[in-house]
């Protein structure tokens, strides 16, 4: 593995100080550049526009207890068991604890939850979970609904400042730890200098053919901060969400059908009318993802084709289209008639449980590295990630890693920062050529590492990773495109590596004999 992805000399770049960047500017970037003192200059990089995350994408809500009948001791309970043994308990302690304030704060911030005639806010239920707790907005918008006006909030801070259509490249660092980061704006290299980055990019969905990661989420923070020196933890631990939407035409990003829906009432049926998850988990339906999707890639094995189907009929059409807006109006556009027809559904990428191994201020191994969001490995979602906990972890440990800078401000040096290498690739392709590695990559990923594994396709998939990856490191990069590439594959081989390495079944990652 390259150091450094760029392959040239930065002495000609331009170079911007600042007291904090922020790479990312989903839900948990933004709610960090939010909570950092109102003082300190920031710089938020974000590759596209804030409704192109997958912050914007999430549908189910927020898991928080909020009513009176739930507790703090029933959340953490159901976080540990979808982890399956794996999740460190003082970090998930920390975000139930902290759940309901971050959620009070929203409800400050004008975040528009969904809420009864008398006010009170509406709460519903979702796989893993034994209590109704997940708040949410616009039915099934909470993400759009959040990060629109985290957004708006943002854009009115005078010392927060937008670099958009920029792409991270390298974190640069010197013997105290970061010191900035190379980003590449326009067609223009800049170094954005500073002792605290925190790297909130997201997942890596876009690595597999079938996902509903927006068309960004390659793990390019990931993967800048293994090449920065970061530990990466759970690089293995991929959740497949059971029900996304068969579609009629062949999407770059599936679409999800909310575990809220099953929440409400919806049944998974086979093609013969069979409820299957019946007798399959104490919670049935709404059994942790890991379980529901195993369930589906059965019957499918057993009955054939490529789908099962989500019936919704013990909810009236109207009640339907009032919770789940968006639902409705994507099934309706592909000819689904709720909530008479059921709908057709199979398992996809959904989310990263690995990421940038961090601890509960969100800091890595490299001082002044801060991760937080899906990118990073708090410790929270083990082996396998409980419904809306993920949106929490934006929240919990966004705001958290804030509070630390706060509190343990790094200000700048004098020396601007530069990347040091002897390394310079020489060999130069076509875009043609790497766009068939993407393809290779996402074809051997949806094979080999999806959920279920075994040996015998995982050592295939290293081997081809591990060609490639002889091949890329001596190739001249110098597009976001070929950047983007490059952290495919190294992302892609460290989970298959992590897989291979890990020998029993646990959570999310699931082995079977060939």
């Amino acid at each position: 593995m390259r150091s450094f992805i760029y392959n040239d000399s930065t002495k000609g770049c331009d170079t911007y100080t600042f007291d904090a960047v922020i790479i990312g500017s989903g839900i948990a970037g933004l709610y960090c550049a939010l909570h950092l003192n109102n003082e300190m200059q920031v710089a938020i990089v974000t590759k596209a526009n804030i409704d192109e995350s997958n912050s914007y994408l999430a549908q189910g809500g927020i898991a928080a207890v909020i009513s009176k009948e739930d507790q703090f001791v029933g959340h953490i309970q159901d976080t540990l068991i979808a982890g399956a043994g794996l999740c460190d308990e003082k970090a998930v302690k920390v975000l139930v604890e902290e759940g309901p304030e971050n959620i009070r704060e929203l409800i400050d911030m004008q975040i528009p939850f969904d809420v009864n005639s008398e006010g009170d806010l509406l709460i519903t239920r979702e796989g893993g979970h034994h209590m109704r707790r997940i708040v949410h907005c616009g039915g099934d918008a909470t993400g759009k609904e959040t990060t629109k006006q985290l957004g708006r909030l943002a854009a009115t801070k005078e010392n927060l400042h937008f670099f958009t259509e920029s792409y991270l490249v390298d974190i640069l660092t010197d013997d105290k730890g970061v010191c900035g980061a190379l980003v590449m704006v326009g067609n223009e290299y800049r170094i954005l200098k500073t002792n605290n980055l925190v790297v909130a990019t997201g997942g890596i969905g876009q690595i597999y053919q079938y996902t509903t990661n927006s068309i960004g989420a390659v793990g390019d923070g990931i993967a800048a901060a293994a090449r920065a020196g970061a530990t990466l933890s759970h690089m293995e631990m991929v959740q497949f969400h059971p029900t996304t939407l068969i579609p009629n035409d062949n999407p770059s990003r599936l679409f999800l059908i909310s575990e809220a829906v099953r929440g409400e009432g919806a049944i998974l049926r086979n093609y013969k009318g069979e409820a299957f998850m019946q007798g399959k988990h104490p919670l049935a339906d709404l059994a942790p993802r890991d379980i529901v999707t195993r369930e589906i890639l059965k019957e499918l094995k057993l009955n054939g084709g490529d789908r099962v189907f989500l019936d919704t009929s013990s909810m009236t059409t109207e009640f339907f289209a009032n919770r789940f807006p968006t639902i409705y109006r994507q099934c309706t556009e592909q000819g689904i008639n709720l909530t008479a027809d059921s709908i057709p559904v199979r398992p996809a990428q959904h989310y990263f449980m690995g990421g940038v191994k961090t601890d509960t201020d969100g800091r890595t191994n490299i001082e002044g590295l801060f991760c937080c969001g899906e990118c990073a490995e708090s410790g929270i979602h083990g082996a396998n990630r409980l419904a809306s906990n993920s949106v929490l972890e934006c929240l919990v440990f966004g705001r958290r890693a804030a509070r630390y800078i706060n509190e343990n401000f790094k200000p700048c040096g004098a020396k601007n920062p530069a990347l040091n290498t002897d390394f310079r690739a020489t060999v130069v392709h076509t875009n043609e050529f790497f766009s068939q590695i993407e393809k290779i990559i996402k074809t051997t990923m949806s094979t080999y590492a999806g959920p279920e594994r075994s040996f015998k396709g995982l050592e295939k998939a290293i081997s081809k990773f591990m060609d490639l990856e002889e091949q890329l490191d001596h190739t001249y990069l110098a597009t976001p495109y070929h950047y983007k590439v490059y952290n495919m594959l190294q992302n892609g081989l460290k989970i298959v590596k992590a897989a291979f390495d890990r020998k029993e079944s646990v959570g999310a990652h699931y082995i079977i004999e060939e």
